[in-house]
C-alpha cells in the first residue's frame, strides 16, 4: 500500500525515468535509469503502471492541443492572406 508521499512523488519519478528510458543520449544513463525504473516499479507496480497511464493520457492531451493550435494558426495565416488590408494588391497605375 502506497503512502501519500509516495502517491505525491512517484508520478514525477516515473515521468524523469520513462523521458530518460526514451530520450537519453547515453547509453549508460538509460541503463542506470532502466536500474532505477526496477526498484521504483517494485515498491508499488500498481501505482507505477498508474502513473505511466496517467502521463501517457497527458501527453495525448498534450499533442492534440498542438495539433489544434497548428490548425488554428493555419486558419488565421491563410485568413490574413485572403485580407487586402494585410495583404494588398500591388497595382500599376498610367496615367497619360
Amino acid at each position: 500500500m502506497a503512502t501519500t508521499g509516495t502517491v505525491e512523488v512517484l508520478p514525477v519519478i516515473v515521468q524523469g525515468v520513462e523521458k530518460n528510458l526514451k530520450l537519453h543520449w547515453s547509453k549508460s544513463v538509460r541503463q542506470l535509469t532502466e536500474s532505477v525504473k526496477v526498484v521504483v516499479e517494485d515498491i508499488d507496480p500498481d501505482l507505477y503502471a498508474k502513473a505511466q497511464m496517467d502521463m501517457k493520457a497527458k501527453e495525448s492531451v498534450a499533442h492534440q492541443e498542438d495539433m489544434n493550435r497548428k490548425k488554428r494558426w493555419e486558419r488565421i495565416e491563410l485568413a490574413a492572406s485572403k485580407n487586402q488590408f494585410v495583404n494588398p494588391q500591388r497595382y500599376i497605375c498610367v496615367s497619360h
